[in-house]
């Protein structure tokens, strides 16, 4: 008994686990993954670095959403020195799975998925499929994702790309691979199938650890909300016509009041979220001064007006970041320019902010109108006369021995050119210069 007991001293003794202590970060990967959310994970990841956080918990219940923003949180979660951790809590789907397989590991509830992933692109109100070779891209992506986490690839390429070989038991060629819970534990996409974050820090020995919910600062929600894509170009089209509307009218008044602070919130959202810079202001607002000068200032269209079309557009590149996003982008306020213009037509006439460009005073002959002849001036087709004035295009000219408003037939006339009756119009004259 007395050499049982020395051996027993003798020989090394099991340590007891002793859960682990530190801070684990909890972040919602909850709706649409969109620019804010990107913004927001990526702060705190570096957050998590900075302060030599235990974990990262990205909780997910998400359908998708950008895949630019996707790609940026794959990224940051790639390049993290902090444990990254997903707890799948409803659905991993398209851009949501690739966020999932980018992390070290993956935790389901039961009843969970993953997967959905093939790539669409929204154009205005419609949505198309995606061209090939972004589909291929994306597939590669969530392969390479997948490979760099020691995760079976081929799956991960089947969750974008129905162009794959048939997966026993799980997916046949031409069907979009989703994963539920139990299979994803089966074939390497779940560590362990849970019931709560608790269950989570149980498994990983973290029972001891300081579990800090991070939540978005009102500023983030506040920009992240302006930053949708949906609501930012509703409000950039508001603000744009509002503007608009503004420099036909005399002074500035409240549209133009409104216009700027639309502008400001889709302008100051982006750039808060660091989803664009000052130079996409900057660039939007130099096209804007060169369409007015082109409007007000310089007659017909040319340089100056499609430089500042171009202006405009490249700005709107600028925020939204890449050219799919943008054409997008253009589309939508294509469409809800329409909308504004028949809704400007239908109650326009009916507000009063509408009075200085809509004629509404009635002149009836019994107030001493009196209509003009509609073939008074049909006697001056093809006569010549001479400019007394610039015409860009409306201006005046002086035939035999009388002086008529007229318009120019497309081109500036310069005073004292020459000049011949084109077409009459009732009332309306258009001239053209006579070149010697």
């Amino acid at each position: 008994m007395l050499g049982i007991l020395l051996l027993n001293f003798l020989l090394p003794q099991p340590v007891q686990a002793q859960s682990a202590s530190g801070t684990v970060f909890l972040v919602e990967v909850h709706k649409e993954v969109d620019k804010g959310l990107s913004f927001f994970i990526q702060r705190q990841l570096r957050r998590a670095e900075l302060e030599n956080a235990t974990a990262v918990i990205l909780e997910i219940n998400s359908n998708g959403g950008l895949v630019e923003s996707a790609q940026e949180i794959k990224d940051a979660l790639l390049r993290s020195k902090v444990s990254t951790i997903a707890y799948v809590k409803g659905r991993a789907l398209s851009a949501a799975a690739l966020i999932a397989i980018s992390c070290h590991r993956i935790y389901m509830e039961p009843g969970s998925e993953m997967g959905a992933a093939t790539p669409i692109i929204l154009l205005g109100t419609g949505v198309q499929a995606a061209e090939e070779k972004f589909v291929s891209a994306f597939r590669a992506e969530f392969g390479a994702t997948a490979e760099a986490r020691k995760r079976p690839p081929a799956l991960a390429e089947a969750m974008v790309d129905k162009n794959h070989e048939t997966i026993e038991g799980l997916c046949k060629k031409g069907e979009i691979l989703t994963l539920t819970a139990e299979t994803a534990l089966k074939h390497g996409y779940c560590d362990h199938i849970v019931a709560s974050v608790t269950s989570v820090l149980r498994i990983l020995n973290l029972e001891n650890a300081k579990v800090e919910r991070i939540q978005p600062t009102s500023a983030e929600w506040i920009a992240r909300y302006l930053t949708n894509p949906q609501i930012s170009t509703v409000m950039f089209t508001i603000g744009f016509w509002c503007i608009v509307l503004e420099l036909f009218g005399a002074g500035f008044g409240i549209l133009g009041w409104v216009g700027a602070i639309f502008l400001a919130m889709f302008f100051g959202g982006h750039l808060f979220a660091y989803m664009a810079g000052l130079e996409a202001l900057i660039l939007f607002v130099a096209g804007v001064i060169l369409l007015s000068v082109e409007i007000f200032l310089i007659p017909g269209f040319g340089v100056t007006g499609v430089s500042g079309i171009i202006a405009v557009c490249f700005s709107i590149v600028m925020v939204f970041g890449g050219i799919y996003s943008a054409l997008t982008a253009i589309a939508s306020i294509i469409t809800y320019s329409a909308i504004i213009a028949g809704l400007v037509y239908w109650w326009g006439p009916k507000l009063r902010i509408f009075d200085r460009f809509i004629l509404k005073e009635e002149m009836a002959t019994d107030q001493g109108f009196v209509a003009v002849d509609a073939n008074t001036f049909d006697h001056l087709l093809n006569l010549e006369g001479i400019a007394t004035s610039q015409c860009r295009p409306s201006g005046k000219v002086q035939i035999g021995d009388e002086r008529y408003d007229a318009v120019s037939d497309g081109d500036f006339i310069e005073k004292g050119a020459r000049v011949v009756v084109r077409r009459v119009d009732g009332s309306k004259i258009t001239v053209r210069q006579i070149n010697t």
